[in-house]
């Protein structure tokens, strides 16, 4: 139960996963002042902490459920980490700055945000890299939401699936890795899209949507 896990805010509690075995759910969680990524077994029993960096986020993992890979905030730049799922010492993915990592379903390869400081204007793209680490294989063209980028493998592999936001309403797109267009996967008419993910067949799409909406005030008049 992550409701009773001792954080000092519920919000402190950042994105959990279960592993593909069914064995344990690893989430981010903040409870010393600094987020980390934490391990408990799937009855919510014997939490185990697995990272002890400066912020941690972002837990993704391996589907061989060995390994845990997240993203690591040390001065400010996010880089790519992995540490064993039964604990031991974080290893190192990437030195440029990424976010964001899931595993490929033959867990050979990352698909992850990353910054490509390449030119005059970096940006943000999607780029394949490998599970142990390197310069990326493979970049595509993929908008951010709400300054965040949430990817998706196909269960073959073959496609990055991701989410475009037009005119306010947001729809699954997905992207063949090995090249060609981008084709859109939902007909939304409405609403946006937070989050989304595949189960683990292939078959259904789970959506989180809804509406966002923000209050502005206007001060005319100060004293």
């Amino acid at each position: 139960d992550l409701h009773s896990f001792p954080t000092r805010r519920s919000s402190d509690l950042l994105a959990p996963a279960i592993t593909p075995d069914g064995r344990y759910v690893v989430f981010g969680a903040d409870t010393a002042g600094s987020q980390n990524i934490w391990r408990m077994d799937i009855d919510g029993s014997n939490p185990k902490r697995l990272t002890r960096g400066e912020a941690d986020f972002y837990a993704h993992c391996s589907p061989d459920s060995q390994w845990v890979v997240y993203t690591a905030n040390h001065g400010g730049k996010q880089t790519l980490w992995k540490v064993p799922i039964d604990g031991g010492d974080p290893i190192q993915i990437t030195n440029f700055t990424s976010a964001r990592a899931v595993v490929s379903p033959d867990g050979k390869q990352l698909a992850c945000a990353y910054l490509d400081e390449q030119g005059n204007s970096p940006r943000w793209a999607a780029a394949i890299i490998p599970f142990e680490g390197g310069q990326p294989l493979k970049k595509f063209d993929v908008p951010r939401q709400r300054q965040r980028m949430i990817l998706r493998w196909s269960l073959t592999g073959q496609e990055l699936t991701y989410i475009v936001n037009r005119a306010g309403i947001s729809n699954i797109w997905s992207q063949p890795v090995d090249g060609g267009p981008a084709k859109q996967l939902t007909d939304f008419k409405s609403h946006q899209i937070f989050s989304f993910d595949w189960s683990r067949d292939g078959k259904l799409l789970g959506l989180a949507r809804g509406v966002a909406s923000s209050d502005v005030v206007l001060i005319t008049e100060i004293n």
